[in-house]
């Protein structure tokens, strides 16, 4: 089935020229294009599994919104306006789980919107530095077994559940078990906030 996607962007040509980039590609559909002033309850109606939305949006729906539904938000950061660097874990926490750079093509576009609706993040390295110089993060180091820094290590290189499970022969489930307890041990939510405080603790690079 393709993966269904509702665009929002203030302006209106810059979502229509965000659908004419998608239409060769089977695999995404868009199913809406909103902007200012609709009502927000209305597109969580038609049960998009991507909400593909720029900064100006983002920032006009309600702060429940999508959290506790199927639809996964992707930022897209524009470059018009200052991009608040301080303010993703906060956006994080209200159900984005990736953010596209003013650099992105319609290669790494797509790449992004069927990682992120098959559960994975996305997020660039520079995004993820730039972070790190605006957000304290606890000095805390969890303890950890071989296999759990394993997939940690896993999850921070991009790899998607499925994949894990195939490099440890093990069944998805169990990779989201363990996962579930990598999060809680660090006192996270998500595999964005697990990347961002691996690379700030220096995690990264070693399954020892």
């Amino acid at each position: 089935m393709s993966i269904r996607i509702v665009i929002g962007c203030r302006s209106y040509l810059l979502s229509e020229g965000l659908r004419k980039l998608l239409e060769d590609d089977g695999d995404l559909k868009t199913i809406g294009i909103f902007t200012e002033g609709t009502d927000f309850k209305e597109i969580l109606k038609v049960n998009a599994d991507v909400i593909l939305v720029d900064y100006g949006i983002f920032m006009s729906l309600p702060e429940d919104f999508a959290i506790d539904e199927q639809s996964k938000i992707l930022l897209l950061d524009t470059g018009i306006t200052t991009f608040p660097i301080r303010e993703i874990p906060e956006m994080v926490s209200r159900g984005v789980v990736g953010i596209l750079p003013p650099s992105i093509d319609s290669v790494l576009l797509k790449k992004a919107l069927k990682a992120v609706s098959s559960g994975d993040l996305w997020i660039n390295h520079k995004t993820v530095k730039d972070i790190f110089s605006s957000k304290k993060f606890p000095e805390k180091k969890a303890p950890l077994t071989r296999m759990e820094r394993e997939i940690m290590s896993c999850i921070c290189q991009g790899y998607r559940n499925k994949e894990i499970g195939q490099k440890f022969d093990i069944s998805e489930k169990t990779v989201r078990s363990h996962c579930n307890r990598i999060y809680n041990k660090f006192g996270v939510s998500d595999r964005i906030q697990l990347v961002i405080y691996c690379f700030k603790m220096g995690y990264m690079g070693s399954t020892n």
